[in-house]
């Protein structure tokens, strides 16, 4: 085994709990004015719902760009047009969630609402790597394997957090569905970032937490795969990992066993 390929979101720093805390920290806004759990639920809950009936769903699905990630992303790098209509279309669509998660608890007050947009999408700026991470990268490194992120989203959102991580310091190579047009699981970007770091697709390992994305695709690009179980997620049966952990610590002496 001559590479490593990483997932980014969920694999090597913390995604869903920082999202968490974001909404939580958006709906205090509102003091004693509305319940703020209740709040945060139907904010996600319509995020979900606008971005899945939005006029660029398609495109989103197809790189993996969520409608949480569409609350904070800026659009400002890519020459896609799906991205320039992001762009225009995001900001109406941030304030418009907070608006009716307020309105379904009868507050109506759209300065409020748009606070609240602001107040998220600048506490969701944190990207934390996992605890496991920083010691993982330096033994790999030490031993020679070849790093690689390949994740699924906009140019932007993806290059700010390998940036703010300092994550993009300490790679190889690093390949976003947003930049080639193709996202996990098709097997196109893995053999992408395998032919960018000059490897063969059987001398690499895919290392991710999600099996449908992460897993089925490494496998069908002919890559050895590695799920991660984060955040209690439950076993896919439908798409095997070589190998299962809790945390990254167990890829070491499984890939050393490899031989």
């Amino acid at each position: 085994m001559r590479a490593v390929l990483f997932d980014l979101d969920e694999t090597l720093i913390l995604d869903e709990p920082v999202t968490r805390e974001a909404l939580a920290a958006a709906a205090a806004l509102a003091g004693s004015r509305a319940d703020p759990e209740r709040l945060a639920a139907r904010a996600w809950a319509e995020a979900r719902r606008r971005w899945a009936e939005g006029p660029y769903a398609a495109y989103c699905r197809r790189i993996g760009h969520s409608a949480a990630e569409g609350l904070w992303a800026r659009y400002d790098r890519g020459d896609h047009p799906a991205i320039q209509g992001l762009r225009q279309w995001a900001p109406d669509y941030r304030v418009a969630v907070w608006r009716e998660a307020l309105a379904e608890q009868g507050v109506r007050d759209d300065a409020l609402a748009e606070a609240m947009a602001e107040r998220f999408a600048a506490a969701r700026r944190r990207y934390l790597r996992y605890p496991e991470v920083d010691p993982l990268l330096a033994a790999l490194r030490e031993r020679g394997y070849l790093l690689g992120i390949v994740t699924n989203g906009v140019p932007d959102l993806q290059r700010e957090k390998l940036a703010v991580s300092g994550l993009e310091r300490e790679v190889d190579a690093v390949v976003i569905s947003g930049e080639v047009d193709c996202g996990k699981p098709d097997p196109g970007i893995f053999r992408h970032i395998c032919r960018s770091l000059g490897v063969a697709p059987h001398e690499a390992v895919m290392v991710g937490d999600n099996p449908g994305r992460d897993v089925a695709g490494g496998r069908a690009a002919g890559l050895l795969t590695v799920w991660v179980q984060r955040g209690g997620r439950e076993r896919d049966e439908r798409h095997p990992a070589d190998l299962a952990c809790t945390d990254l610590s167990a890829l070491l002496p499984w890939l050393e066993a490899l031989g």
